[in-house]
C-alpha cells in the first residue's frame, strides 16, 4: 500500500515538474522557431576550398526543418571561410606554450528576389595548452577544437537566419 501510494505522489510530482516547465515557455535547445518562407534555402560555399563548416551547417539548418539546396527561396552564401593559429604565448626557454585558433567566416543571405537582406562575418576563438612531448594529443585536441568553433559558427548562422523578417507579399 505504501509502494503505490509513493509511486502515485512521484507520478503527481514528475506531471506538475512537466507543467511549470511547459508553462515558463521551455524549449529544447537546438529547436529553433523558422518562419514560414525561411524555410526553403539555397546554400553556396565557395568552390576553391573544401568547406569544414558547410557539413554541421547543412545538418543543423535540416535539423530545424529547413529544406536546404531547395533550388527556390532564400539564398545563403558562403563568402569565404577562413582558420589560422597563432602562438599565444611562449615559456622561458621561447618554447610553445599556448596556441591560438581562430575560424573566421563571411556570409551572406539574400532573398527570393536576390536582393541581400543579411551579411556578416563572424569569428570564433580557441586557447590551448600546447606540449611538444606529446604532439598527438595537442593535434587531437586542435582538431577538436576546430570542430567545436564550425558548431558554434554554424549556431551563430542558425541564429541569425531565423530571426530574419521576411518580407510580406
Amino acid at each position: 500500500m505504501k509502494r503505490c501510494r509513493n509511486r502515485f505522489s512521484a507520478a503527481i510530482l514528475l506531471t506538475a515538474c512537466c507543467l511549470l516547465l511547459s508553462a515558463c515557455g521551455f524549449h529544447l535547445r537546438g529547436s529553433a522557431d523558422i518562419a514560414e518562407p525561411l524555410r526553403q534555402l539555397t546554400l553556396i560555399t565557395p568552390e576553391r576550398s573544401r568547406s569544414q563548416l558547410e557539413p554541421v551547417l547543412r545538418r543543423l539548418l535540416e535539423a530545424n526543418g529547413i529544406v536546404v539546396n531547395a533550388g527556390t527561396g532564400y539564398l545563403l552564401q558562403i563568402i569565404s571561410e577562413k582558420r589560422s593559429r597563432r602562438e599565444a604565448t611562449l615559456g622561458a626557454n621561447a618554447d610553445i606554450d599556448e596556441y591560438e585558433l581562430n575560424t573566421k567566416v563571411n556570409f551572406i543571405v539574400k532573398d527570393p528576389q536576390g536582393n541581400p537582406v543579411l551579411k556578416r562575418t563572424l569569428l570564433a576563438e580557441r586557447t590551448y595548452d600546447y606540449d611538444a612531448d606529446k604532439e598527438t594529443a595537442s593535434s587531437a585536441q586542435e582538431a577538436q577544437l576546430y570542430i567545436e568553433m564550425d558548431q558554434q559558427l554554424a549556431n551563430q548562422i542558425l541564429r541569425l537566419y531565423a530571426n530574419l523578417k521576411p518580407a510580406t507579399p
